[in-house]
């Protein structure tokens, strides 16, 4: 059993939900063997700490885009064999108001998780509320990734897909249409998904706590993406 202990200043509540659902955690108090927290000046010498929005070289990064349910559907199509060697990658990602940091760099983080490899070419363009990340690989790849700001309140649009040498998996957050909006607002978010995220986060951070794993890969796979994002520019698009 492993006893965590929550720091966050937002949706602490909802991250204890989570660890309470994992039969190997217990939340705690005091005396915790993990920390998961937000607050980088928080971060305990010799306690296992996952770190959300920043990094740190003694704790791991959080990279909640990865635990989504559509992309972990994706990613297990993918290592099943079932899309052959990923081809095009291509993220939507519009909502109204500024498009952040912490976004830009989960988008590109998850480019390169999926891919597996780097860039060996990247290029981005933008306008007024808008921003296009382009990543070349290796072998013929890309990754095409969108962010629009623009939107109306309640328009929010999200949507994943790839396309492999033997097959493509598509998730959006509009049932049943990809790419196309019914009269009305854009917002169709599946229920019950927006944080499902935290649990297999949570699991997967307790997984690489009992193997012993130094933070050192994971803090290299964040600011890979972070350095990408500032090469753009280091602002949010507003």
């Amino acid at each position: 059993m492993t006893r965590l202990r929550f720091q966050l200043q937002e949706d602490e509540e909802l991250y204890r939900a989570a660890a309470s659902r994992i039969d190997d955690a217990l939340v705690v108090e005091e005396n915790a063997d993990a920390l998961i927290t937000d607050n980088p000046g928080l971060i305990p010498e010799g306690v296992p700490t996952l770190l959300l929005g920043n990094t740190d070289n003694n704790a791991f990064p959080a990279f909640p885009w990865r635990f989504t349910p559509q992309t972990q559907s994706i990613r297990s199509s993918l290592d099943d064999g079932q899309l052959g060697t990923p081809g095009l990658l291509r993220l939507h990602h519009w909502h109204p108001g500024a498009i952040t940091m912490d976004e830009q760099i989960a988008a590109i983080d998850l480019a390169l998780w999926i891919f597996g490899s780097m860039p060996d070419a990247k290029h981005h363009a933008e306008s007024a509320g808008n921003r296009l990340f382009h990543l070349g690989f290796p072998g013929g790849g890309m990754a095409m990734i969108d962010f629009c700001s623009t939107p109306e309140k309640g328009e929010n649009y999200h949507s994943l897909c790839l396309i492999g040498s033997r097959g493509a998996a598509y998730a959006d957050d509009h049932r049943d249409r990809n790419l196309i909006f019914a009269e009305g607002v854009a917002n169709a978010e599946l229920p019950g998904c927006r944080n499902a995220f935290i649990q297999p986060m949570l699991e997967d951070f307790l997984a690489r706590i009992i193997a012993e794993q130094s933070p050192e890969s994971a803090n290299n796979d964040y600011l890979t993406a972070q350095k990408i994002v500032k090469a753009a520019g280091e602002t949010a698009v507003a």
